[in-house]
Formats: C-alpha cells, sequence, structure tokens
C-alpha cells in the first residue's frame, strides 16, 4: 500500500512540474541558430549594402530591431533605417570583416567583430574610411534568422 501511495504522488509531482501535462499540448522547442546561419544573414547584410538594394533588408531586419551607436546617443529603427539607405547620395564601396566571433544561445547567435567600410559620395570623390567594432545579435524564429539588434563603436 505504502508502494502505491508513493508511486501515485510521484506522478503527480512529476506531472505538476510538467507544463504540458497541464495543457494537454507540447512545450515549444527552442530552434537552434547554427554559426552558418548567423554567418549567412552578415553576408546578406554586407552584399545589401554593396549592392544599394534596401529590399534584402526587409527580410535581414526583424521588426523589433534597433542600432544603436550613433555619436548623440540616438537608435534607429528598422523602418527609419531603410529609409535612410533607400535615400542615400553615398554608396558602400567596400566592406570587410577581421576578428568574427560567433556565440550561440539556443535560438540566439552573437556576431561580435571588427568591421572596416569604404563609403563613396555621390559625387564619388568624397572618399569616407569607417573602422567600427560591432556586436550583432540574432535570433531564428519560425525557421528564420534575423537581426533584432545591432551595437557599434567607432575605431579611431
Amino acid at each position: 500500500m505504502k508502494n502505491t501511495i508513493y508511486i501515485i504522488a510521484a506522478f503527480a509531482m512529476v506531472t505538476a512540474c510538467n507544463p504540458a501535462a497541464e495543457t494537454g499540448k507540447e512545450t515549444n522547442t527552442v530552434e537552434k541558430i547554427t554559426e552558418e546561419e548567423a554567418l549567412e544573414l552578415l553576408h546578406t547584410w554586407t552584399n545589401a549594402y554593396l549592392k544599394g538594394d534596401a529590399e534584402p533588408l526587409k527580410e535581414v531586419l526583424d521588426e523589433s530591431w534597433v542600432y544603436s551607436g550613433s555619436s548623440d546617443g540616438s537608435t534607429s529603427d528598422k523602418q527609419a533605417t531603410i529609409e535612410e539607405f533607400s535615400n542615400a547620395d553615398y554608396f558602400f564601396e567596400d566592406i570587410t570583416y577581421e576578428n568574427l566571433d560567433v556565440r550561440l544561445f539556443g535560438d540566439i547567435a552573437v556576431v561580435r567583430g571588427m568591421e572596416s567600410m569604404v563609403i563613396l559620395g555621390s559625387s564619388k570623390q568624397d572618399t569616407t574610411i569607417l573602422s567600427l567594432r560591432f556586436t550583432d545579435v540574432y535570433q531564428k524564429k519560425d525557421g528564420k534568422v534575423k537581426a533584432i539588434s545591432t551595437h557599434s563603436s567607432p575605431i579611431e
């Protein structure tokens, strides 16, 4: 009799601690992001900038994406960034990366590194070379990998 009570009590505890058992549904599983997926997103984003094509940014950037790192402390969201890029009077001639480091945390990837950009004005005579230390955060959700946050700091 004691054994039966212990078994019933143990079953009740396991059932109470299992959220799927409460609702009769399976718990959501995290879609793990891979390093390859994270780097593919970075390169898709880079290629969009090099081609001057804002369209891929609609898929690269999540609706919640925010950029921070402006010298005045302001931030920029997806819509504002795409609008600015679409109307830019400059273009990216070259973008290179060094010291890329990808850290994976389930459905989240943190990509860090140094980025160098050669930016030409519309006259192609004004050249800006910009070097940044950056951190991108990507998330895999519903089978798609998107950027959810970016921060950069200039390297002087």
